[in-house]
C-alpha cells in the first residue's frame, strides 16, 4: 500500500511568485499615475466649460452685463 503525500508547494516557488507580482506591479504602477493625472487634467477641463457656460447664461440673463450695477 502507497500513501501518496499531498502536493504543495514549496518556499522557494511561493517567494518566486510573489516576486514576480511586485515586478508586474512596479512596472504598472507609473501608467496608473500618469492614467490618474490624465484624468485629472479632463476633470478640470470640464469644470472650466461648466463654469464658461454659468457665465454665458448669467450675463444672457443680465442684457450681456457681467457686473454692471443696476
Amino acid at each position: 500500500m502507497i500513501i501518496r503525500q499531498p502536493k504543495a508547494f514549496t518556499l522557494v516557488e511561493l517567494v518566486v511568485v510573489i516576486a514576480i507580482i511586485a515586478l508586474l506591479m512596479s512596472i504598472l504602477m507609473p501608467a496608473l499615475a500618469g492614467v490618474r493625472n490624465q484624468a485629472k487634467a479632463v476633470l478640470r477641463q470640464s469644470n472650466l466649460k461648466q463654469w464658461g457656460i454659468v457665465f454665458s447664461m448669467y450675463t444672457d440673463d443680465n442684457d450681456g452685463c457681467f457686473s454692471c450695477r443696476l
